[in-house]
């Protein structure tokens, strides 16, 4: 677990068209937001030596045989009715394939007996990417929506792409970090997942973070947690 006293900025991230958004913040007796930054690769966040956590929005640890990740199941409790917003990890057979869907389909049913879908297909480079950074020990897994049930009363039901869902985020959002300017944040969806990452990244560093498993969760071929925070 990183020091309260050696951080300076946590970051949150999650994937945005053409790359990655990056929520940058610093925490002490009051968090604050230092900014986003947009990058075309994971690396250049990375690289960021004075980041102390990242926490992002991307499968970190892949399954094999068993198809499937206690983590993500959990999270899908914590969210129903609407456990769709988390969908399955893709085994790590299936990360040759980013460039053809029914290969990535054949490798998994190879693999666990279940085709990828289609959802996770679209993300599978970047989830290739991020595996390829993945024993980093800064970097852990996290999930938006989680955290925004986690920061209120439960599940937020409004979509965030609606204009009530946003205001509900936001607010949450506005609650965490007293001096947010809201004229500031990147319009659409992913600025405010990237500052949910970032929440779960500070949670993780003041040791109020909650863990899907809890305990010891398994771990991929790798070595690398199948769990995720927030």
């Amino acid at each position: 677990m990183p020091r309260a006293d050696a951080i300076t900025t946590v970051m949150g991230v999650d994937g945005c068209p053409g790359g990655w958004i990056a929520a940058r913040v610093a925490i002490g007796s009051t968090p604050h937001l230092r900014g986003f930054e947009v990058v075309t690769a994971l690396t250049e966040l990375i690289a960021d030596s004075d980041v102390a956590v990242i926490a992002i929005d991307i499968p970190i640890g892949l399954p094999d045989a068993e198809g499937s990740r206690e983590c993500d199941r959990l999270v899908r409790q914590v969210l129903r009715p609407f456990g769709s917003r988390v969908f399955p990890a893709p085994v790590r057979a299936t990360l040759p394939f980013v460039d053809d869907y029914r290969a990535a389909c054949d490798a998994s049913r190879s693999v666990c007996g279940k085709a990828l879908s289609k959802q996770a297909w679209h993300i599978l480079g970047k989830i290739a990417e991020a595996d390829e950074l993945a024993d980093d020990p800064r970097i852990v897994e996290c999930h938006p929506e989680a955290a925004f049930a986690m920061m209120g009363d439960g599940v937020v039901a409004d979509s965030k792409k609606t204009t009530a869902g946003r205001r509900i985020r936001l607010d949450l959002l506005d609650a965490w970090l007293a001096d947010l300017d809201e004229a500031a944040i990147p319009r659409g969806d992913d600025a405010l997942d990237a500052l949910a990452c970032a929440w779960s990244a500070a949670r993780l560093v003041s040791g109020s973070a909650h863990q899907w498993p809890l305990g010891d969760p398994p771990h991929d071929r790798h070595g690398r947690p199948m769990r995720i925070i927030a």
